[in-house]
């Protein structure tokens, strides 16, 4: 299994939608179709939010075989009403380029 991890920003002001929307997800018949949205991208994904003094931020945790590949697929899988969310929240708009993905640094076991 590979792994690839990855920050968004929360908007200035956008941390209650994040959680409305992360509590939606969370109690709701939602979760269902997140999750087959990245099981069919095959891959787990795990998501944190940062809290910081200098904003807030959700550290996304992608593993599968090809992580990167998948993380297109999901993108891809956005249904529109997330997407614009996605693009309220953290200022990515899911229609235009992606930048790069994080390149690993370092890492203690290889």
């Amino acid at each position: 299994m590979a792994l690839l991890a990855m920050c968004m920003p929360i908007l200035a002001g956008k941390k209650p939608m994040w959680l409305a929307m992360m509590n939606e997800i969370n109690s709701t018949n939602a979760k269902p179709e997140v999750d087959a949205i990245r099981e069919g991208a095959g891959v787990h994904e795990r998501s944190f939010l940062q809290e910081t003094p200098h904003g807030d931020f959700v550290i996304l945790t992608i593993e599968g075989d090809d992580p990167a590949a998948s993380w297109g697929k999901i993108i891809a899988a956005f249904p529109p009403e997330f997407a614009a969310f996605a693009k309220e929240v953290h200022g990515m708009d899911v229609n235009t380029p992606q930048p790069p993905l994080p390149t690993l640094m370092y890492d203690s076991r290889s």
